[in-house]
């Protein structure tokens, strides 16, 4: 067949799977597919062409769907994967990559998932963070919001419920017309619910908007429109039974009164909503007075269960406590001018290196350690809790979990939880051994503790008395790269945070029993700061 030949069938099909004529489209990118192999030369025309059929393989596995045609599709991917990146691009390749092995997966129920069947989603969600990473590179720090909505459906199938919630935030932001980030928003507070076993009417409010902005869309589907109808009326159905019940009106304002509590809300405070660093589930969705403090906590209002609740308590504070400082430090270091009297009395020596020296910047080193102190604390708990120690009894965050060894695997899935897969997945993420993309922020943590780390501002930083030659292993970054890598850290270590107490507080809930006598013992906040009313 002659290239403009090749061209016009592959429109064809692509407009066939459109139509959901997914028979004949499977049908004729068969033939094409054998026809384009007979005989052709491996040039990079071929490999152009075979991207685009391995495309319509896998939009037919996802569409009809079909694993057979999923698989075509990833077999080509897999077996020109340095050709075809050549051809579309790293970022291209690896967001089909993912779209493949998502069609792939049999189990679409997240709750049904276990320790074994979530190493395919690990890879998805490996896969998508590459396909991020390598479009920002080449496109100036851009985001490709598809890519983020589907990373978005990789962390929610993993209950990685705040960044997911981050994901279609940042792409709602940017008011395109994407229904799917609106419909998995309202999917994510829905599971939400479910996970932490918390609801607000601002909650189903919110669930009941991203169904009305899916109708708004241009992009949906006729055949979508009257299921997202009946997700609008049903919830709107339920705020009103709530309200009933709680003896309140609905209130049509309320967007309204948000943005005027957030407004009044401090500076600091805002930061922590707007960058998503906040640790109170209701600022997961919302940004009124109910998310002006930290206030997660592990018990419900409707009571847990356990001798272990108390002293996991004891280890959110601890967790909360140093995330807090880090966290500030973070703020600090953006929003306050450099002291330049304690940078006068430090007396550095002018080395004309570019280094960057002084209280501020060790601001940023300090809260980046932190994160990883936090993160192995939360390994350490999680270990007291259901007893998972590795067999060495050492616990790092990122690789105590050794799944591979021993009856681990079957351990972890006794214990198992929304909260705890959602912890294996964030630290995969920081494991090299398991290809995380963000394992690299390990290496550098170890870096700041064991060698010489210089953060400077120039891209290449000046060294005019050559202080940096005579030692081979100093570590040179960019403040802003390091600003971000402190950044993603937090933000992960937040999200961490949150599964923690999902993974406790299920514990505590399966363990109360229906028609038991449980003496109450309440935990209260510590207040520091009072009304005169409160006197």
């Amino acid at each position: 067949m002659d290239i403009e030949s090749i061209a016009l069938e592959l429109k064809r099909l692509s407009e066939a799977v459109s139509l959901g004529q997914f028979d004949e489209a499977m049908n004729g990118v068969d033939i094409l597919y054998q026809q384009v192999n007979e005989g052709a030369e491996k040039d990079a025309l071929y490999f152009t062409i075979i991207s685009n059929i391995a495309s319509i393989f896998i939009d037919i596995g996802h569409m009809k769907p079909c694993f057979g045609s999923a698989k075509k599709g990833l077999d080509i991917l897999n077996e020109h994967k340095n050709e075809v990146i050549e051809q579309l691009g790293e970022d291209a390749y690896y967001y089909n990559l993912s779209n493949a092995k998502s069609n792939l997966i049999s189990e679409k129920n997240p709750f049904n998932h276990t320790f074994s069947s979530i190493e395919q989603l690990v890879e998805i969600k490996t896969d998508l963070w590459k396909a991020i990473k390598s479009f920002k590179d080449i496109n100036a720090g851009k985001i490709e919001p598809t890519y983020i909505v589907n990373l978005g459906n990789s962390l929610k199938q993993q209950f990685r419920i705040a960044e997911a919630m981050e994901c279609y935030d940042l792409v709602n932001t940017l008011n395109l017309d994407i229904p799917q980030s609106w419909i998995n928003r309202s999917a994510t507070l829905i599971m939400l619910n479910q996970v932490s076993n918390t609801f607000s009417i601002q909650m189903l409010e919110q669930i009941k908007s991203g169904y009305e902005n899916v109708l708004l869309s241009k992009q949906i589907p006729p055949a979508w429109i009257d299921h997202y109808k009946e997700q609008v009326a049903f919830h709107k159905n339920k705020i009103s039974e709530v309200c009933r019940d709680a003896g309140i009106e609905p209130d049509l304002h309320d967007s309204e009164k948000t943005k005027d509590e957030y407004d009044r809300l401090s500076s600091y405070r805002k930061f922590c909503l707007d960058n998503n660093l906040s640790l109170s589930e209701h600022g997961l969705y919302c940004q009124c007075v109910g998310s002006s403090r930290d206030n997660l906590t592990i018990p419900t209002t409707g009571g847990v269960v356990g001798d272990f609740v108390v002293p996991m308590e004891m280890v959110l504070n601890r967790l909360k406590s140093e995330f807090s400082f880090s966290r500030r430090l973070y703020f600090e270091y953006l929003t306050t001018e450099n002291d330049y009297e304690l940078l006068h009395d430090s007396c550095f020596s002018e080395l004309f290196n570019d280094e960057l020296l002084g209280i501020d910047v060790e601001k940023l080193r300090t809260a980046f350690r932190a994160c990883f102190g936090i993160l192995d604390k939360i390994g350490i708990a999680i270990c007291e809790l259901l007893d998972l120690y590795p067999p060495n009894a050492k616990v790092y965050f990122q690789s105590f979990w050794q799944l591979d060894r021993d009856n681990r695997r079957e351990l972890f899935n006794r214990n198992k939880s929304p909260g705890l897969l959602a912890l294996y997945s964030i630290a995969t993420d920081l494991n090299e051994k398991k290809d995380g993309e963000w394992s690299f922020l390990k290496k550098l943590r170890n870096d700041l503790e064991h060698e010489f780390v210089v953060i400077h501002k120039s891209d290449t930083p000046s060294d005019i008395y050559e202080s940096y030659e005579f030692m081979d292993n100093i570590v040179f970054i960019k403040e802003d790269e390091f600003i971000a890598h402190l950044r993603r850290i937090l933000q992960l270590t937040r999200s961490a945070i949150f599964s923690f107490v999902f993974t406790v507080r299920d514990k505590a809930l399966k363990e109360k029993r229906d028609g038991v006598l449980y003496f109450p013992n309440s935990i209260h906040r510590k207040d520091y700061i009072f009304e005169d009313k409160d006197l």
